[in-house]
């Protein structure tokens, strides 16, 4: 059901999700380039091939393979692939995708890289620690001996002190239209939270509203720390945006 209610959400989100962002094409530059700074610190040769199991509409593939990666592309929603395939012709950035599931990485995905990423918060869509578990593990069956992994994920540890109930509206001015985005969340058990997505579009009194859900589970840093030992990394770090300069606290683990 979780993988269902996943791919149903970006699925349905693909075609709108570039509206999320201020401009979503700087965001693809900007965000590549500040990953790019990270990976280099954190590798120990020139690194070249990477995974990205959670591309989305590809905005840190596209931006990654523009600064010479070899990049392959995951994810979970094949209209979210699609939608990647479409913006990287368009950018004209050479890259590979494919549709796969954490979970079964070992089996979906040919090959092994210096760097696999996992950004904007995928991996907390996992409700079960056990499948948590079970999707590092095949990540780390994707990584070279020496090679990186890089994760990240909404500041958990800083949403649990309130546990809110909605986000502040994003405003994007496209043409002469708006599009509004933002969420409320449901908390329930176990900290697990359904989040409501909102966004509307239109202009002045006409407006048409769309409502995608999904759910996340608001791992505090020292549980997602322990199931990424407990799969085999050595050398967990987390990077905080005041360090890394990313938007999102940062994981970086490695292959021994």
């Amino acid at each position: 059901m979780g993988s269902d209610l996943n791919i149903k959400f970006y699925d349905e989100l693909s075609e709108d999700y570039h509206l999320i962002f201020d401009d979503w094409e700087s965001a693809v530059t900007g965000q590549a380039k500040t990953l790019d700074n990270i990976i280099r610190h954190f590798t120990k040769t020139e690194p070249v091939t990477l995974l990205d199991c959670a591309c989305g509409i590809g905005t840190q593939a596209i931006g990654l393979a523009n600064l010479g990666y070899q990049v392959q592309a995951t994810d979970l929603s094949p209209k979210a692939v699609a939608r990647a395939r479409v913006e990287a012709d368009r950018l004209n950035v050479a890259l590979s995708f494919g549709v796969a599931d954490f979970k079964t990485l070992n089996t979906d995905v040919e090959g092994t890289f210096d760097v696999v990423i996992a950004c904007d918060n995928a991996l907390p869509h996992l409700l079960d620690k056990a499948d948590l578990l079970l999707a590092a593990a095949n990540i780390l069956s994707k990584m070279k001996p020496g090679g990186v992994f890089l994760a990240s994920i909404r500041d958990y540890d800083k949403v649990l002190e309130q546990k809110p109930l909605s986000t502040q509206p994003t405003i994007k001015e496209t043409g002469d239209q708006r599009a509004i985005s933002f969420q409320i969340w449901d908390w329930t058990e176990d900290n697990v939270y359904t989040v409501n997505h909102f966004m509307l579009k239109g202009k002045d009194e006409n407006f048409h509203t769309s409502l995608r859900t999904t759910k996340y589970k608001a791992y505090q840093r020292s549980e997602m720390t322990a199931i990424f030992e407990k799969a085999g990394y050595t050398g967990i770090k987390w990077l905080m945006p005041d360090e890394s300069g990313y938007y999102q606290p940062v994981l970086i683990a490695r292959k021994a």
